[in-house]
């Protein structure tokens, strides 16, 4: 659920830097987002819940929880591939993708109207005061 909700975070920062001029989102497509956060994390959990059993390994009446699945370790290792690229390798791929960018535009690109050109300066020095010699 972190995850993704830092990725929807990210992400409308992301907007709001980069096109700081179009509209925000609006209270229905924010619920949206929301709710699309809550199922896609509810989603990416629910194959653990199906397949955890309690599980007594060595008959000496401990009991612990462990995920046993029908297809066997096979299922289980894809499973976990495709959680850790879900959770892991695709948010770090958008935050650092966003973030960066952010970082580009704020820190790196010049503002417009930034007095740096050779115009600009000719500008500023034709406007400094003259004093007579008979003042010096």
């Amino acid at each position: 659920m972190s995850a993704f909700t830092m990725l929807a975070i990210s992400i409308d920062r992301y907007r709001a830097v980069i096109f700081p001029l179009r509209p925000r989102l609006t209270s229905p497509t924010a619920v949206a987002v929301i709710i699309a956060t809550w199922v896609l994390a509810a989603v990416a959990s629910l194959p653990v819940a199906v397949n955890a059993r309690v599980v007594e390994p060595d008959g000496d009446g401990r009991d612990f929880c462990d995920e046993v699945w029908p297809g066997g370790r096979d299922q289980r290792y894809a499973y976990s591939m495709a959680v850790m690229a879900l959770q892991y390798f695709l948010p770090l791929v958008i935050l650092s993708f966003t973030y960066i960018n952010i970082a580009v535009v704020i820190w790196v690109k010049r503002i417009p109207g930034e007095a740096e050109s050779a115009r600009d300066q000719r500008l500023a020095a034709s406007k400094r005061k003259v004093f007579p010699n008979s003042l010096l």
